[in-house]
């Protein structure tokens, strides 16, 4: 009775919790998808005032190369002699602004504001601009760049802001040299950028002038932002730029925004993106959610609902029965077990019998024998007796199968992936690929860790258009502290690397520093995107991991993927366990390995296997065991150790004693970095960690061979 009420008790509890469980799963889903979303917007945001800033850099560069030319060109001219020079300097300025693209005209203008030189129009317009901004600002400061607001031109001419500089004549203020830039060239660079709606892009003065924003200034809105706007607070908190979020006075639109100063000016960069727009796609992918939940959460509440309803008439009928049922279920349970003990129980007395019968015989035969013997045979039919009381016991055999994540091997991923990549990478084009013994697992997805190795591979093999090499090696490792501090974003700890070498043109300093930038690209127009480095990027951060990349300008380039070790268990192929082979008498195997507590281990398993084994600690000793021992029938080696490694030891003993079998073990595999190569074919290699039992079958296979 108090079973059923706890049953009952349970399906109301798991209806509550079909409903409670949902609704928390997609109140907490709902929060991670909006924070997730902010984060993209907030990557971005910053990746789009990266463009913006090169693009600014650029243009900037280019107009005050101009002024700096202009500067040099009038450097000893007085005023009188720049007016006397007018059509010659007139065409030198029309042909320095035609050469800038973003540069609509340059002037040269004196101290009471009129035009001296203009490449726009000759001669210069009779008129002063002593009331603007630019020429106030070199008349009352020492301002040697000063970036001036829009201005609509009085020469039929596009609206355009001011970059402008003081012109001095031995430590004398003359005038002013001025480049009038033409903001619909940012303008229709910014809308290039527009990749969803709701978006801004604008350059600005620190005051909060606007010098080119897009979408445009409303007709009638201001063109300044105030001292009480973010982008004020936020420029006074943090000089160099950050983030904020407002509505602007501008078009009345809350925006997410991040601002930059450009280096070496008064001006900002801004990126901003609607709100609405963010709300909008965390509404849409939640909407998704809810198509399919709420479906999934009623029809299991419903069907929770029937179960309860079930299973109360069910109880109902089983009361009834139970009395009845009671009794017919306890003969059925005792016929069963008496029918799986009895034919357990008749097997073994048939074998016991043999054994209990000829013990009888032999009780009787021994009538009369020493005291001594008789005791000895009766405590073996007592044994024999109490084996026979065993055979009434039920034995009962049950399998686990631990349900769990199963984490991906990185060495059968990389063999699974090599066929294809010689396939895509030609025939010009060596691939090597190495694996690693005792690979420690990763949890990563596995299609994804696939696309990152074959946009790697690509890349190298655009990197060797005559051809060329590329290894991909596999191999555990640990970053340290001073390592993380270095780099950043990376914990401490031990991780699988991945290293993806070519042979190819590599990288100078300057490109490899931008080689994850999204967009940038080395390549010709039209046959790169510039995204393959940068979905490699986000693919290991993504993960949790860390990438470096290593590039030498004639040498080649190594990009190494560190992932972060899955510390579940491995995957392994399930089989049926079966005896180690054991030595055959007299079998000699000489062992040599430089590490004690290794060669220890091995030893003692080979001995247990019943070889004899001689044991060195390198190949110098093991050359001296072998000229003094002639029963050595296996060599087995480490490939790695001081002075002569086993290669060179094998090639000796060989020469020594030409039918010596051969077994290399290594730990780890250095092909790309060392020989450039693999193992000659025939070549037996074991790799560590060593299994008892694949030991004992690789020695057993290689002295019947």
């Amino acid at each position: 009775m108090h079973g059923r009420q706890v049953t009952v008790r349970l399906i109301r509890i798991a209806m509550a919790a079909s409903l409670v469980l949902p609704i928390a799963l997609f109140l907490f889903a709902s929060w991670t998808a909006y924070e997730s979303l902010q984060t993209t917007a907030r990557e971005r945001l910053v990746r789009s005032l990266d463009i913006e800033q090169e693009e600014a850099f650029k243009t900037f560069e280019l107009v005050n190369l101009a002024l700096t030319q202009v500067a040099d060109l009038v450097a000893s001219m007085s005023v009188d002699e720049i007016a006397e020079n007018e059509p010659t300097l007139h065409l030198r300025l029309e042909r320095l602004s035609k050469a800038v693209r973003a540069v609509q005209s340059i002037w040269i203008y004196g101290t009471d504001g009129r035009p001296l030189v203009s490449s726009w129009v000759h001669p210069p317009p009779e008129m002063s601009f002593s009331d603007r901004d630019f020429i106030q600002a070199h008349l009352t400061g020492s301002t040697q760049t000063y970036y001036g607001k829009v201005y609509t031109s009085v020469l039929d001419a596009e609206p355009f802001f001011t970059v402008s500089r003081r012109l001095v004549l031995n430590g004398n203020f003359i005038g002013v040299i001025e480049a009038s830039v033409l903001p619909s060239n940012f303008f229709q660079f910014f809308a290039s950028l527009a990749y969803t709606r709701g978006v801004q892009y604008a350059l600005l003065r620190q005051d909060g002038m606007f010098l080119v924003r897009f979408p445009a200034v409303p007709p009638g809105a201001s063109e300044k932002l105030d001292e009480t706007t973010g982008f004020a607070r936020t420029i006074r908190a943090t000089p160099r730029g950050g983030f904020y979020s407002s509505i602007s006075p501008i078009d009345q639109v809350s925006r997410r925004y991040a601002i930059r100063r450009l280096e070496n000016t008064p001006l900002y960069l801004s990126a901003g993106i609607e709100t609405a727009t963010i709300t909008r796609e965390w509404l849409s992918t939640m909407g998704a959610h809810l198509i399919f939940g709420i479906p999934a959460t009623l029809f299991l509440f419903l069907t929770l609902w029937l179960v309860l309803r079930r299973t109360q008439a069910l109880y109902a009928e089983v009361d009834r029965r139970s009395k009845a049922e009671e009794s017919l279920r306890q003969s059925h349970r005792l016929e069963a077990i008496g029918h799986l003990t009895g034919g357990v129980a008749h097997d073994f007395n048939n074998l016991l019998t043999i054994i209990i019968g000829n013990l009888e015989a032999l009780q009787r035969q021994m009538a009369g024998a020493e005291t001594q013997l008789v005791r000895r045979v009766d405590r073996a039919m007592h044994g024999a007796s109490r084996a026979a009381m065993l055979t009434k016991r039920l034995l009962a055999f049950s399998r686990q199968q631990p349900l769990s994540p199963t984490p991906v091997d990185v060495n059968n991923l990389l063999n699974g992936l090599a066929e294809f990549l010689r396939r895509a990478l030609g025939e010009h084009l060596s691939l090597e690929v190495v694996g690693s013994g005792g690979l420690w697992p990763v949890e990563v997805d596995a299609t994804e860790l696939e696309s990152a190795l074959v946009n790697l591979a690509v890349n190298a093999r655009d990197a060797m258009p005559n051809g060329g090499k590329l290894t991909i090696e596999a191999g555990n490792t640990y970053l340290d502290e001073a390592y993380c501090q270095l780099h950043g974003e990376i914990a401490a700890g031990q991780y699988v690397l991945i290293s993806v070498s070519d042979t190819g043109v590599g990288m100078s300093r300057d490109v490899l520093e931008r080689a994850f930038e999204p967009f940038y690209t080395t390549k010709p127009s039209g046959q790169g995107t510039g995204l393959g480095l940068s979905q490699v990027y986000g693919f290991v951060k993504q993960s949790g991991g860390h990438i470096n990349l290593y590039s030498e300008v004639g040498h080649g380039t190594t990009a190494k993927i560190y992932l972060r070790r899955y510390y579940g268990e491995a995957p392994a192929p399930r089989g049926v366990e079966a005896v180690a082979p054991r030595a055959n008498t007299g079998e000699c195997i000489l062992l040599v390995e430089d590490d004690s507590d290794v060669r220890r281990h091995l030893a003692e398993t080979l001995s247990g296997l019943g070889y004899d084994v001689l044991e060195a600690r390198d190949a110098k000793q093991a050359l001296g065991l072998l000229r003094s021992s002639a029963s050595v029938a296996l060599l087995l080696t480490d490939v790695v150790m001081p002075e002569m490694n086993g290669r060179q030891l094998a090639e000796a003993a060989k020469t020594m004693k030409p039918d010596l079998k051969i077994i290399f073990m290594t730990g780890y595999s250095r092909n790309a970095i060392v020989h450039q190569g693999r193992l000659d074919p025939g070549v037996e290699l074991i790799q560590k960690p060593i299994a008892s039992d694949h030991l004992a079958a690789t020695v057993r296979k290689v002295l019947d061979s």
